[in-house]
């Protein structure tokens, strides 16, 4: 039996589905619950947790190839998890680390990259917490995530209802765009990060990333 050469590279069937996402909740309307713009969000975040173990993957094998870089021993233990489980966020800020260009995480693309997962997190572990208060005089007002008060600060939200659900206030294409930027901005500064410390800035390794993360609206 020949060994198996290479891999799959799931991040670009991902991506693939979280931009078609983003375009179909860009035909519809803001005042409507976008589907698709849920698709876009979820999928943005699975495509980098899919790069990044990608990436374990790229430095395994250019070592292999006889590239004798101490960034490679570096980014390979960022990102293995044999001393334990490791966060996606985890391994791109350590990652980064390893490259020598560490993430300012209070600043994008780091930003927007911990909030995407944050948002990803609530949804996938969604919990009944949006509740509904009747004051004295009985009106209602709504209770909300702090998560939903910060993606609004973003203009990414719904704007035509005060309830605070978070799946009605991030169904919006506004919201899938961001996702999708989100995800390209933070591949493609590994990337950047990559050509200066690993391999050329035309290697076809990188050349095919950059094609999979382009990201146009």
């Amino acid at each position: 039996m020949n060994s198996p050469q290479g891999f799959i590279i799931d991040s670009n069937h991902f991506f693939e589905i979280a931009k078609n996402g983003y375009r179909k909740a860009s035909e519809g309307f803001e005042i409507q619950r976008q589907h698709d713009a849920i698709v876009a969000i979820v999928f943005s975040a699975f495509t980098l947790e899919a790069f990044i173990n990608e990436l374990l993957a790229i430095a395994k094998n250019v070592k292999e190839s006889g590239v004798n870089e101490s960034s490679l021993d570096l980014l390979i233990n960022a990102i293995e998890e044999n001393d334990g489980y490791k966060s996606t966020q985890n391994k791109f800020f350590l990652a980064s680390q390893a490259l020598e260009s560490q993430f300012d995480k209070g600043q994008n693309p780091y930003q927007d990259f911990a909030d995407l997962f944050r948002l990803r997190d609530c949804l996938v572990h969604l919990k009944p917490e949006d509740l509904i208060e009747a004051s004295d005089n009985q009106e209602s007002r709504f209770l909300g995530r702090r998560l939903a008060r910060k993606l609004r600060s973003k203009g990414i939200v719904q704007q035509y209802t005060s309830i605070e659900s978070i799946t009605l206030l991030i169904s919006t294409a506004k919201a899938a765009k961001w996702a999708c930027k989100t995800a390209s901005n933070m591949a493609n500064t590994i990337l950047d990060q990559i050509s200066t410390k690993i391999l050329p800035q035309d290697h076809e390794v990188l050349i095919v990333y950059r094609e999979i993360f382009y990201f146009s609206d």
